[in-house]
């Protein structure tokens, strides 16, 4: 008697039907159902998933970029005399907050017909359905400040592949990095954005210097740590830059 009691007792939760499946359920079962009535329910169930799909994914990657911290600077770059966060710590610090929100990020090499680049093939998927993916163009990086080859075809290629899933995974979980020494980071201001990374990047290759200079310049262990408050000398210099070459030819 006890065990009846306690049986129904116990609180049974059944899961809640979608009314769109159930209403295409009795369609299905009809025999003298319209396809292209189905057809057309079909398509739209699959819009409201994708668009449920989206959301989830917007508000887990709010979620999940509220959780993530600075990541300390632990590496020290011999050439800019500057300091960084390399893949390990950044991926040690953030890998597990973004699984915990059901993201995976992974990237894969790709095809490029630009001389001296690599090509990174992205894709961020969140256990809710949705997706994004693209294709970044990262130099090569087998040439020190001096413009002379530094390293081998095969460590280039690591290095550059590293270099890649670094910026990418921090540009998309917008990660930011900080000095645990002196504190300087935090009174930089925001870094420039990805269309400023790109615009600058285009002036440097028409200035025809490289990358390491104007961090040399700048002291930034990256362009990309670049406060966005500077986009507006660095650029306007590198335009400078472009048209002294140009008067000199």
């Amino acid at each position: 008697m006890n065990q009846v009691a306690n049986i129904h007792s116990q609180e049974v939760t059944a899961p809640v039907a979608d009314p769109m499946v159930s209403m295409i359920e009795r369609v299905v079962m009809d025999p003298g159902a319209d396809l292209e009535k189905l057809e057309r329910m079909l398509a739209m169930k699959e819009r409201l998933d994708a668009e449920a799909a989206r959301r989830a994914f917007s508000d887990a990657m709010a979620d999940c970029q509220a959780d993530i911290s600075p990541v300390a600077k632990n590496k020290s770059n011999n050439q800019t005399q500057s300091k960084y966060a390399d893949l390990a710590a950044i991926y040690a610090a953030c890998k597990p907050i973004v699984a915990s929100h059901g993201f995976s990020f992974s990237t894969f090499p790709a095809t490029t017909e630009k001389a001296g680049m690599m090509a990174v093939r992205w894709t961020l998927r969140h256990k809710g359905g949705h997706e994004e993916r693209g294709t970044a163009e990262v130099p090569l990086d087998d040439k020190g400040m001096k413009g002379t080859a530094n390293k081998t075809q095969t460590h280039a290629f690591g290095s550059t592949a590293s270099y890649a899933r670094r910026y990418l995974f921090s540009m998309i979980f917008d990660v930011a990095t900080s000095d645990d020494d002196d504190g300087q980071a935090a009174g930089r201001g925001e870094p420039i954005s990805v269309g400023q990374y790109d615009e600058l990047r285009q002036l440097i290759d028409q200035a025809g210097i490289t990358e390491e200079i104007v961090c040399t310049a700048e002291k930034l262990g990256a362009l990309h740590d670049l406060p966005a408050k500077h986009f507006a000398r660095v650029s306007g210099r590198l335009q400078q830059t472009i048209k002294d070459r140009s008067a000199q030819k």
